[in-house]
């Protein structure tokens, strides 16, 4: 239920230690491959897995199907294929593991880096390049209608299609031979700014007035805005207002992005009774 539900908690962990995680089963291909799949059909979305199951066929399904699945597999098999090369030779985490746990572990890290919480690797000895790989899946999650957190998958494609289209000189964004919206793009550039912004802000803080590394105190923040539950180790060390805005975070983060993001889908557009002179500004 755990995994599913994308929480994080365990009751395995305090056989292995205090605070280890599924850490004790990182030679169990069934425990931590049984819990990704958890995670990752969780994270997926009800609406995706309707369409799936209705259509079952890949090119029937709907263009935001197809943008889920790729992008979740995208994340999950080259944030692990990333992760493991940077851990490759750590002795605090993947370094002294044989091949094969080297690679189960970096896949089960990028999967339950979409929000989920467990961890078979300590995360406070991860080198810092690859703190800011987690940073990023923690930041991006899973997807709509899904008991994920982060910006989610859908959101982040958009942005990196309005990307590819302005390098390209394009007016308009396409997928699939579909054309997504102005608005859409808009919507997905204000949501992913706040998020962001909200993280990065908490973070000055707590690394401002507990006296630590920015790097943790970012992991910490993305983990808790976006949900995941992964920490660096500092959370006990860290004063009651930081907690505190660590607790906020993890409400907006659950209720405040799923509110602003339903507001976009279903409002209408505000009603523009003028319109000023059209200008250019320096991009770039």
């Amino acid at each position: 239920v755990s995994a599913f539900c994308n929480a994080g908690f365990d009751l395995l962990g305090g056989r292995f230690g205090a605070f280890s995680s599924l850490a004790g089963y990182q030679d169990s291909p069934i425990m931590l491959g049984t819990t990704a799949a958890l995670i990752a059909i969780g994270g997926l979305g009800f609406f995706v897995w309707e369409d799936v199951l209705s259509k079952r066929s890949f090119r029937k399904t709907t263009v935001y199907t197809k943008m889920v699945l790729i992008i979740s597999a995208i994340l999950a098999l080259g944030g692990g294929a990333v992760i493991a090369l940077l851990e490759w030779n750590n002795p605090a985490t993947l370094g002294n593991l044989p091949a094969a746990e080297k690679c189960l572990a970096a896949l089960f890290q990028s999967v339950t880096s979409r929000t989920a919480g467990f961890y078979s690797i300590p995360q406070g000895t991860l080198r810092d390049a690859t703190k800011t790989i987690t940073d990023v899946l923690m930041f991006i999650g899973g997807s709509s209608g899904s008991t994920a957190g982060g910006v989610k998958t859908a959101t982040m494609g958009v942005l990196v299609l309005a990307v590819i289209a302005a390098a390209r000189g394009r007016s308009r964004v396409t997928v699939f031979r579909r054309t997504i919206s102005a608005q859409q793009v808009s919507d997905a550039v204000a949501v992913t700014s706040m998020v962001f912004g909200l993280a990065l802000s908490a973070s000055l803080v707590l690394s401002a007035t507990n006296g630590l590394p920015m790097i943790d105190c970012l992991f910490e923040t993305i983990s808790a805005i976006a949900t995941v539950g992964l920490s660096t180790g500092i959370t006990p060390l860290l004063n009651e207002i930081s907690q505190i805005l660590l607790i906020i975070l993890m409400y907006f983060g659950r209720v405040g992005v799923m509110t602003v993001s339903l507001g976009f889908l279903f409002s209408n557009a505000a009603e523009e009774r003028y319109k000023y002179a059209d200008t250019k500004v320096m991009i770039g």
